[in-house]
C-alpha cells in the first residue's frame, strides 16, 4: 500500500494559520513493502510516530523531495500520510474530518495539513475546511535558501497582540483574498496577498527571504509570501512570468516551478 500526500505552503498573504495551497511535491509512504526508491523509516520520523500512535503496524518506507525545515509542510505531509495509512490498515477507509483533527493536533496547527489532505487551496478554522479552486492559470514558484527554520522557535518571537487597525486590515485582506481566489480575480489576489501579522517579525531575521518576495512581486508574480515560517518563499505566477520571477530571485537559494496539487491524499 502506498499513500501519497502533497506538500503545502501555508500563511498565504494575510491568511496566517488558516490559508494554504497544496503543491505537486509529493510525500510517498509505503507500508510493508517499498516501492520505487523508498527507504525504510526510523521510528522517530513524523510519519512513523503518527502511524504508530494511530495503531499502525509493520515497517514503513518513504520517498519524497519535500525538504524538511524549509516551510513546505514536510512534517504535516508526513503525519497525514502516517495517520491515513494506519486508518486504511485498520478499517480500510479514511475519514477526512478525523484525519484533519488528528493530524492538526499532532502538527500543532491545521493550515498545512488541511491543504495536504484536501488539495488545491484550503481555508480552515481547524474544525471546518473550505476548499477553493485555484485559478487555473496559476502555478507556484518556490525559492528555497540553504537555512532551515523551526516553526516552534519562530513562533516564540511573534507579537502576542496587534493593534485593532492591524487586525481589522488583516481580516479585510483575508476575506477579499479568499473571494479573489474563488473568482480568479488576479489583480485582487496581488493587492490582498499582504501580511502584517507574522511576516514583518520573521522577515527581519530572514533578509534574503524578504528580498525574494519583493523580487517576485517586481517581476510579475500575482502574490508572494513567506511559506509557513520560512525561510522558503512562494509566489503565484503564470506561464509568461514564471521565467522572469525565477531569474530575479536571490542567488542564495534555488527555485522550483510547481503545479498546484488539485488532489490531496491518494492511495495506490
Amino acid at each position: 500500500m502506498r499513500v501519497t500526500v502533497p506538500a503545502s505552503s501555508a500563511n498565504i498573504g494575510p491568511g496566517f494559520d488558516c490559508l494554504a495551497v497544496a503543491l505537486d511535491l509529493p510525500f510517498h509512504l509505503d507500508v510493508e513493502e517499498p516501492l520505487g526508491a523508498a527507504t525504510e523509516l526510523d521510528e522517530q520520523h513524523p510519519a512513523a510516530t503518527a502511524f504508530r500512535e494511530a495503531g499502525g503496524s509493520g515497517p514503513l518506507f518513504s520517498e519524497t523531495s519535500i525538504p524538511p525545515g524549509k516551510g513546505l509542510g514536510f512534517s504535516g505531509s508526513a503525519r497525514v500520510a502516517g495517520l491515513a495509512a494506519a486508518s486504511l490498515q485498520q478499517s480500510g477507509a479514511i475519514r477526512f474530518p478525523d484525519l484533519l483533527s488528528q493530524s492538526g493536533k499532532l502538527e500543532g496547527h491545521f493550515d498545512n495539513v488541511a491543504a495536504s489532505i484536501y488539495g488545491s487551496i484550503t481555508a480552515t478554522t481547524g474544525t471546518s475546511v473550505v476548499r477553493l479552486l485555484c485559478p487555473p492559470t496559476l502555478d507556484v514558484v518556490v525559492w528555497i535558501p540553504e537555512g532551515k527554520t523551526s516553526t516552534n522557535a519562530s513562533r516564540t518571537h511573534l507579537p502576542s497582540s496587534v493593534s485593532l487597525e492591524t487586525a481589522s486590515q488583516a481580516l479585510a485582506r483575508s476575506t477579499v483574498l479568499a473571494a479573489a481566489i474563488a473568482s480568479s480575480d488576479l489583480a485582487a489576489i496581488r493587492e490582498c496577498c499582504v501580511d502584517d501579522l507574522h511576516q514583518p517579525t520573521r522577515l527581519a531575521a530572514q533578509p534574503d527571504s524578504a528580498l525574494a518576495i519583493q523580487a517576485a512581486l517586481d517581476n510579475g508574480a500575482w502574490g508572494a509570501w513567506l511559506s509557513g515560517s520560512g525561510p522558503t518563499i512562494a509566489a503565484f505566477v503564470e506561464d509568461d512570468t514564471a521565467g522572469a520571477v525565477r531569474a530575479a530571485l536571490p542567488s542564495s537559494g534555488h527555485s522550483k516551478l510547481l503545479k498546484v496539487a488539485q488532489c490531496g491524499v491518494a492511495v495506490s
